[in-house]
């Protein structure tokens, strides 16, 4: 028959028989193999011969990797049909095409035949964290995504590190309303547990504070309450202070040490997050002010530094943050991207001549050229 094909139809249509029966038998692999051979035979190439393009004509290159590419993406796609997520990403990550498999997950059911899978694609491939996250939580608990965010996370950028923040501090939160409700024997209330509600009932419980009594595992709390210092959403920002008002009634056993600017955990943490609801604003700058110029003098962590400038400009005092980060930022490391850069600084003040006259002192012409040049 095959033969009969060949004779009578052509090369390209005998081709196309073995592709779609392939297809159809759910044979991806070798379906993929098929139409590689597909685009090999159209750019006169040997049927046999391995798929590398160094060797033809520029514009027969172009054809075969944009055919590839489009083989790549039928061939993810077939696999997404069959519910193989690994399968697929191998196919749709050489296009980064990352929607459908979003779509694909997001309409699953997770459940624990999948959930290994689910989390390699959605968290270690970074195709949906929050999606990612949302099960690991739900599905392996605190512990677990505790861990895999400090592995993974510092790999991705603030805007997602915020994020993925922001849903453990939720978490956390809610966690621990839900525990605190039922040690006073009333009603979960968690979702609207908020600090007025949660100060009443830490003054419930006041007295149960030992040595041993903790309502959600203490270094989970630390761990959480670290993570939260990149966030800005409000929201999230009065569960971290909320995290922090019960952190402050544990014993000194569960105090546990955190780098500068944070040697207090839950005190130094308590005044970032509540200056930026509108609480003690003055003392929390004056005290992370004095600590970011420790660091300077000491050239010790730059942290320190940019903690103090992201307040001031979280605090809608762009001019104070620029002086700031003019004296204090370190000129020989990277910093983490938390605070804004001087340029942007400058550019929310409205006030260029501090940086102008700051980088021309330094010699720094292609800075310079930048700050007049975005000044214009």
């Amino acid at each position: 028959e095959m033969k009969d094909c060949v004779h009578d139809q052509g090369p390209q249509e005998a081709l196309q028989k073995p592709a779609a029966r392939l297809q159809d038998l759910g044979r991806y692999h070798e379906y993929f193999e098929a139409r590689l051979m597909q685009c090999r035979f159209q750019a006169g190439l040997p049927l046999g011969a391995t798929f590398q393009t160094e060797e033809v004509p520029e514009e027969v290159r172009d054809q075969l990797e944009q055919s590839y590419l489009q083989i790549c993406t039928e061939t993810g796609r077939l696999f997404l049909g069959a519910d193989n997520l690994r399968e697929a990403w191998m196919y749709l990550r050489t296009v980064d095409d990352r929607e459908p498999m979003r779509q694909a997950l997001h309409a699953m059911e997770v459940n624990e035949q999948n959930i290994d899978s689910v989390l390699e694609i959605a968290i270690y491939e970074g195709v949906d964290l929050a999606f990612g996250f949302k099960h690991l939580l739900a599905e392996m608990g605190t512990c677990n995504a505790i861990t895999t965010y400090e592995s993974v996370m510092p790999a991705h950028s603030i805007t997602q590190r915020k994020q993925i923040a922001g849903l453990l501090v939720e978490h956390l939160h809610h966690e621990l309303a839900s525990n605190l409700c039922a040690a006073m024997g009333t009603e979960p209330v968690a979702e609207q547990f908020a600090t007025d509600e949660l100060t009443r009932a830490l003054a419930d419980v006041e007295g149960t504070f030992g040595e041993y009594t903790v309502h959600v595992d203490a270094s989970h709390l630390s761990s959480v309450v670290r993570f939260a210092e990149i966030i800005d959403d409000r929201k999230q920002l009065e569960r971290a202070y909320d995290l922090t008002l019960y952190g402050q009634r544990l014993h000194e056993n569960f105090q546990f040490p955190c780098p500068a600017p944070f040697e207090k955990i839950y005190d130094s943490h308590c005044q970032l997050f509540g200056a930026q609801l509108g609480k003690d604003v003055n003392a929390a700058v004056d005290y992370f002010r004095k600590q970011a110029q420790q660091a300077h003098q000491e050239e010790g962590a730059a942290w320190p530094v940019e903690v103090y400038v992201m307040l001031l400009d979280r605090l809608g005092q762009a001019s104070d943050a620029l002086l700031a980060g003019i004296e204090l930022y370190p000129h020989d490391r990277q910093l983490e991207g938390v605070a804004p850069s001087l340029l942007e600084l400058a550019a929310k003040s409205g006030d260029y001549a501090p940086l102008l006259e700051h980088y021309q002192r330094r010699g720094e012409l292609l800075t310079f050229t930048a700050a007049l040049i975005q000044q214009q």
